[in-house]
């Protein structure tokens, strides 16, 4: 399936209003409120951080481990699984961030950030197979029993919009989520190749989604313009 998301979905909620500047700096953004539709209608006040690569959300990170004073869990969704083992890559550790984003790529980020303590836990909501279990034991993959097999989303858009438009929905989520996860305090990641549609962006049912917003220390963003072709 194409994906229908505009080129930045940064801009795209910002003129929804769901997210508002306010006197940030270096992509960090505070999430507002919004009238009615969209997402929601009353987010409290949230740091954002937007990258153009997964990986790079890594600084962001970081900058919460410092600022919690503790490594957090992170919830991501995306279309991939991105699980692969960052030693292949030969980082050293411990390293900073701003050093791995330069060598590592789009599936190892999880595990490097585990391994150099930033992250405690990382759940990945996917919409694709896990081809590779992941080698680190606080790394998992989520996929709901609502998604097509893999040869029907990428060669039958037909049938795997109905999947595509609740990927935000609680009837989607709450079934991935019913251990409780996540809990305290922890990092809520979205990758913009895990909304395939816009309709997914106005979710029947979002009670779930804006708990997980509100909860969440910091949100990050990444773009994926090169896995996005508008």
């Amino acid at each position: 399936m194409k994906s229908l998301i505009p080129k930045s979905l940064l801009k795209e909620l910002c003129d929804r209003g769901l997210l508002k500047r306010a006197g940030c700096v270096n992509r960090l953004f505070f999430m507002d409120g919004i009238g009615s539709g969209g997402l929601g209608k009353s987010f409290s006040m949230k740091k954002i951080f937007t990258a153009d690569l997964h990986h790079q959300v890594l600084v962001a990170w970081e900058c919460c481990r410092r600022t919690a004073g503790a490594a957090l869990p992170v919830l991501s969704l995306d279309f991939h699984t991105d699980v692969l083992n960052c030693a292949r890559r030969g980082v050293e550790f411990p390293a900073e961030a701003l050093r791995a984003v330069e060598v590592l790529h789009h599936d190892e980020h999880f595990d490097w950030a585990l391994r150099a303590g930033i992250i405690s836990r990382a759940v990945i909501i996917a919409l694709s197979p896990c081809a590779v279990p992941p080698e680190h034991p606080a790394l998992e993959v989520r996929r709901s029993e609502l998604l097509p097999e893999m040869d029907v989303m990428l060669n039958d858009s037909a049938a795997f919009r109905p999947a595509a438009e609740m990927v935000l929905d609680d009837r989607f989520l709450e079934p991935l989520l019913a251990d409780g996860f996540p809990q305290g305090r922890y990092i809520l990641d979205i990758d913009c190749d895990y909304i395939l549609c816009r309709k997914a962006l106005t979710p029947e049912r979002d009670s779930l989604l804006r708990r997980l917003i509100n909860g969440a220390e910091t949100v990050t963003f990444s773009r994926e313009d090169d896995w996005i072709k508008i």
